[in-house]
């Protein structure tokens, strides 16, 4: 009887195979759990906060005006020329380069390199979350801070900062640099075309807040 041979591939693992699983088991990684209902989790993960790959950022809000709780808002994007408002949906997506802000969260419209995925959460009938998860900046990446007219959304000002250098230490300093330059000049606050002067800009942290800005989020 003629033997009967077979012509895939040798059973076990090839050099290169084993070598990549034998780096794999002996890496050294963090585990990162994130505990939403931590009372330290709202002040903690206020901003963005590296996980591997990503940056994961939590907005929390709450009907205690007590605790580290953001008023509720739509989200808004400008897209083919108009302002499109989001209502709070399960999961929310924002590609690359799409003007986005948060009715009350920051006044700004912020203009992203990196794709931008929202989850939102209920934990209890008084706490309510959004989880937001972008890619790590790489260098390259940029963000940008702009500001357009109101009424005919005519473009006022923009700031751009190469987070992917400079960190997000180095992606705030920008942002509050921009904020009190576009605050301070009234001209660039008023609208060439129309003559719309815009409210005042103000950032996610709240405790910052001149009294121009706190009218300017309530207004928003």
């Amino acid at each position: 009887m003629d033997q009967v041979t077979s012509a895939g591939p040798k059973p076990g693992l090839s050099d290169d195979a084993f070598a990549l699983l034998q780096d794999i088991v002996g890496r050294k990684g963090a585990l990162t759990v994130v505990d939403m209902l931590d009372d330290d989790a709202a002040l903690r993960y206020r901003s963005f906060f590296p996980v591997g790959e990503m940056l994961i950022g939590l907005r929390f809000y709450e009907n205690d005006p007590s605790r580290l709780g953001m008023r509720n808002g739509n989200t808004l994007k400008i897209v083919d020329g108009k302002i499109a408002v989001e209502p709070r949906r399960h999961m929310m997506f924002t590609p690359p380069l799409v003007p986005h802000r948060s009715e009350h969260i920051y006044g700004f419209w912020h203009i992203n390199d990196e794709q931008e995925l929202a989850m939102n959460l209920t934990l209890s009938e008084t706490r309510r979350v959004t989880v937001l998860i972008e890619g790590f900046p790489k260098r390259g990446r940029r963000d940008r801070f702009a500001w357009f007219c109101t009424s005919c959304l005519n473009p006022l000002y923009m700031r751009e900062v190469e987070t992917g250098r400079v960190g997000l230490p180095g992606f705030y300093a920008v942002e509050e640099d921009a904020f009190e330059v576009f605050n301070s000049e009234l001209s660039l606050r008023t609208c060439k075309r129309c003559g719309t002067v815009h409210p005042h800009a103000y950032s996610i942290f709240t405790w910052n807040d001149s009294e121009e800005q706190k009218a300017a989020r309530a207004a928003s």
